[in-house]
């Protein structure tokens, strides 16, 4: 439904991509990759201990290269993060991804309902074609489909049925299919998902890593509107300390192998492209991805639920074209994914995130759990968050774990998440707003 009150590389492969670009042309072919589930955190890029994204440290470390691990994604998964890169507007702005089951939202699913993206906003894919691209989209995660809106604009679009059903082999087939079948009289704006991250986790076969343990498959399976006993037991503080334990270094074994893999998918995607002669011309590549994941922070596991700790927001950005470095901040919206693919630069945005309430975490883990929206502000190191119907404030340069909340007065931000959560729960509501609402948007920069 329309809401009438909204506006409408390793160092080789990038050498090999130096060496053989041509005089600047007209328009650069645009690449724009999602690392589905990829918390900045738990990349060796951004710090981590752990050798778990080669690829992309040495991609980083080029000339061409700029590269930020201190992103904030707009919301807590794939469906309004992605509403939001495809059409460079917050969640309040453009009201995708709300759950339940009403007139507004559609089944993505088995158990998911949420709110589309509808068309009174363009899409990337839509301004590039006015720009005279051919648009294509590869997504590995089904989410990024007909029926969530997502692919409005693509001329060339393909997605897997079920989450583990496009990675590897069979996601470079279908990659180098669509590349053969591409207009090289026109600029190419491509977008690919790659969801080696996202769970189901893969096990880790015997002597894989001499970083890593062998590990069994993982994928927290449940049926619709049930919770998955494990999980819950966890999240609930059921869970005996033994067993706790041994999950949680099960997971994290598992997540940091499912990351080591989207980089690995990520360098053989690069490769392809470098095969079918995209980076002979002018490029302009940017990278994210759309959320973290809890992995036992909190006594909270998966995402998509209405809280914005730093393991679900922080994502990284980079950015790679021959046209020349152009250095991110340390700390940015992860929405300006938007404008460097657009224009190769970065616009001032505030930088924040909001979520709906969920309408299946309480479901799955209790009827306290993640049942409020709730919005974050990050000012440098300080950070103000509403969850659970409080406002808590943090300040992540001495506490980046967010375990003890401050003793604060501020009555300034307090007014901004108010105002944050006025928006989402308008951008709910199917009904005209009042004129103290119009008046609330306008001051948000929503309208």
């Amino acid at each position: 439904m329309r809401h009438p009150y909204l506006p409408i590389l390793s160092a080789t492969l990038m050498a090999a991509i130096v060496g053989c670009s041509e005089p600047p042309g007209p328009q650069p072919d645009v690449l724009f990759i999602v690392l589905d589930n990829v918390r900045a955190d738990r990349l060796a890029q951004c710090g981590y201990e752990r050798p778990t994204s080669p690829f992309l440290d040495q991609l980083c470390a080029r000339d061409l290269a700029s590269c930020s691990c201190g992103a904030q994604a707009p919301s807590t998964w794939t469906l309004p993060t992605h509403a939001s890169y495809f059409t460079g507007t917050e969640v309040p702005q453009h009201g995708t991804g709300m759950g339940g089951r009403t007139a507004e939202t559609v089944r993505l699913a088995p158990g998911t309902f949420a709110r589309p993206l509808d068309d009174r906003l363009p899409t990337l894919a839509e301004e590039f074609q006015e720009r005279g691209y051919q648009t294509i989209s590869l997504s590995g995660n089904p989410l990024i489909s007909p029926a969530s809106g997502l692919t409005r604009g693509f001329e060339v679009e393909h997605h897997a049925r079920d989450f583990a059903k496009l990675y590897g082999e069979r996601l470079f087939r279908r990659l180098e299919q669509m590349l053969e079948e591409r207009d090289e009289e026109r600029p190419m704006f491509l977008f690919l998902n790659i969801c080696d991250a996202h769970r189901p986790w893969f096990g880790i076969p015997p002597g894989k890593h001499d970083w890593l343990p062998a590990r069994e498959y993982l994928s927290f399976k449940q049926e619709p509107g049930k919770p998955n006993e494990t999980r819950r037991r966890f999240v609930t503080g059921e869970m005996g300390a033994e067993e706790r334990e041994a999950l949680l270094e099960r997971l994290n074994d598992l997540y940091d192998y499912a990351v080591w893999r989207a980089d690995e998918t990520l360098g053989s995607s690069l490769r392809i492209l470098r095969n079918a002669g995209i980076f002979e011309g002018d490029f302009r590549l940017v990278l994210t991805s759309d959320h973290g994941e809890h992995l036992g922070e909190r006594s909270l596991m998966g995402h998509a639920g209405p809280y914005l700790y730093e393991e679900m927001t922080r994502v990284p950005v980079a950015f790679f074209s021959n046209e020349g470095a152009k250095p991110l901040p340390d700390q940015m919206p992860a929405l300006n994914v938007y404008d460097l693919l657009l224009e190769g630069e970065i616009k001032r945005r505030p930088l924040r995130a909001t979520a709906y309430a969920s309408d299946t975490w309480p479901v799955w883990y209790g009827p306290e759990v993640g049942d409020d929206p709730s919005a974050a502000l990050w000012e440098g190191s300080a950070k103000t968050v509403h969850h659970d119907g409080e406002i808590l404030r943090y300040d992540l340069s001495a506490d980046p774990l967010e375990l003890e909340p401050l003793a604060w007065n501020g009555e300034a931000e307090v007014e901004q998440l108010e105002a944050l959560l006025e928006a989402l729960a308008a951008s709910a509501s199917s009904e005209p707003p009042s004129e103290e609402m119009l008046e609330l948007l306008r001051s948000l920069g929503y309208l």
